[in-house]
C-alpha cells in the first residue's frame, strides 16, 4: 500500500469517531481496522488506537451514566458528557493531523484493550 493511501486511511479512522457521533462512533475505526489493517502496519496501529479510544470513551460514559443513580450523578453525567465530546473532537482532530503527516498518534487516557 502506498504511503498516501496509508495516511488517508489512518486519517479516516481517527475522524471516523466524529462522523457518526450520536449513532455509533466505534464503527468507522473498526471497519478500517478489520478491512485494511492487515495491509499496512501504520493503518493497523492507528486504526486500532482510534478504536481503543472510542471504546475507552464509551466505557467512561457508561460509568458516568451509572452515577446518575446517585445523588450527585446527574451533574456528573452532564459534565462528563460535555468533557467527553470536547475530548473526542480535540483528540480525533489532533490524531488526524498527525497521521496525515505520517506520524503516529497515541491518545491520552486511552485503555489499550485491543492489541
Amino acid at each position: 500500500m502506498d504511503q498516501s493511501r496509508e495516511r488517508n486511511l489512518a486519517v479516516v479512522s481517527h475522524l471516523g469517531g466524529l462522523v457518526p457521533f450520536l449513532l455509533f462512533p466505534i464503527l468507522i475505526p473498526f471497519l478500517v481496522w478489520i478491512l485494511k489493517g492487515d495491509e499496512s502496519t501504520f493503518v493497523n496501529e492507528q486504526s486500532r488506537e482510534a478504536l481503543n479510544f472510542q471504546i475507552s470513551l464509551l466505557i467512561y460514559w457508561v460509568v458516568s451514566v451509572m452515577l446518575i443513580f446517585t445523588i450527585i450523578g446527574i451533574p456528573i453525567a452532564i459534565v462528563a458528557f460535555i468533557v467527553f465530546v470536547i475530548t473526542n473532537v480535540i483528540c480525533s482532530i489532533k490524531g488526524a493531523v498527525r497521521t496525515s503527516k505520517g506520524l503516529t498518534y497515541k491518545y491520552p487516557m486511552n485503555l489499550r484493550l485491543l492489541k
